[in-house]
């Protein structure tokens, strides 16, 4: 499958990956707190990305496919909001 076969919210998941990934490397050049500041916000990002993806219901198997993250990772991202929610 390619990514114009993805749905958006599958998209973006699969681009905060790519960006984390890719960025991560030049990152750890810069100052310690340069590289826990732009590591988290990347990640942030890619939460963001996640939990979008579940809202509009796309499983969290499937994000953590997406995200190469552990599924366990992306039901505890989903939960937290939950819970920040209601």
């Amino acid at each position: 499958m390619n990514d114009q076969d993805l749905r958006p919210e599958r998209l973006a998941v699969r681009l905060a990956t790519r960006r984390l990934t890719e960025e991560a490397p030049a990152l750890t050049a810069a100052s310690a707190d340069a590289l826990r500041a732009g590591l988290a916000a990347r990640v942030d990002t890619l939460r963001q990305a996640a939990l979008a993806a579940s809202r509009a219901g796309v499983p969290p198997l499937v994000i953590a496919h997406d995200s190469h993250l552990p599924a366990k990772t992306v039901r505890e991202w989903i939960a937290a909001e939950r819970c920040v929610r209601n």
